[in-house]
């Protein structure tokens, strides 16, 4: 039987996906910069950090409409993936917690003593 955050490929996993996250936010950080100087568009080795980020601020860009000029949806995007890293925090969290209780049980049942 499987014990939920005691195998290896799960924790590989949470703490994979936080770090894509982590790098997902400086990206669409300097894609925010990038937008300040329009010319950036142009240049080809910028082009994945566009065609990377765009699909995803592209999701709020109708949901905040701009003010004075200014594009303000990145604020709910960052908020989104800003939840998205805490919760996948708080998952690895409780995978570190059953990991401990488990030895904590195999120390009761069986008297031995874990390092």
């Amino acid at each position: 039987m499987a014990i939920p955050g005691y195998g290896i490929a799960e924790q590989v996993f949470v703490g994979g996906f936080g770090n894509f996250l982590q790098v997902y936010n400086y990206v669409i950080t300097a894609r925010i910069l990038l937008s300040w100087f329009p010319q950036a568009q142009s240049i080809g080795v910028l082009q994945p950090v566009f065609a990377i980020t765009d699909p995803y601020l592209n999701l709020f860009r109708g949901l905040i409409p701009p003010i004075f000029g200014l594009d303000l949806s990145p604020i709910l995007a960052f908020f989104t993936l800003n939840v998205l890293t805490s919760t996948t925090a708080s998952i690895g969290m409780e995978m570190k917690e059953q990991k401990v209780t488990v030895a904590g049980m195999k120390r009761r049942f069986f008297g031995m003593r874990l390092k």
